[in-house]
């Protein structure tokens, strides 16, 4: 197998957005939850998901913010597992996750309130994460 392949980003899309914010709300103390799946085609292992859901909320619970997103990609050519691994749990997420912080700090910035600004994440130094298998 070759060990040399393309990972081709082939866009994303925001397919949910719930935006609750009580009136006169700017700023408070968030928690911002990360979570990220990747779906891999049941026909052909070289294409696949990189789903994000990030939900923040503040300690009252009274701003909730839920984004869910998907990137979607494809990798051109056979590669080793480990490279396949790689692409999966590691590139991918690192190409769309940027995508997605600049989109809520920009969502947040219009409605008025002070920036949130989520923290950057390092794929490299995370347990891989499960595959979920269906098809896209």
């Amino acid at each position: 197998m070759a060990t040399e392949a393309s990972l081709n980003f082939k866009g994303y899309d925001v397919i949910k957005v719930v935006f609750d914010k009580p009136l006169g709300f700017s700023e408070g103390n968030f928690n911002i939850n990360v979570n990220h799946l990747t779906h891999v085609d049941e026909e052909n292992k070289n294409i696949f998901k990189s789903e994000f859901i990030v939900t923040i909320s503040n300690e009252d619970k009274n701003f909730n913010l839920i984004v869910q997103t998907v990137g979607y990609f494809e990798i051109m050519g056979d590669v080793e597992q480990k490279v396949y691994d790689n692409y999966i749990n590691i590139s991918s997420p690192s190409i769309v996750y940027p995508y997605i912080r600049a989109f809520i700090t920009n969502l947040v910035i219009q409605t008025g309130m002070k920036p949130i600004i989520i923290p950057p994440l390092n794929f490299a130094n995370k347990p891989s994460t499960p595959e979920v298998k269906d098809n896209i």
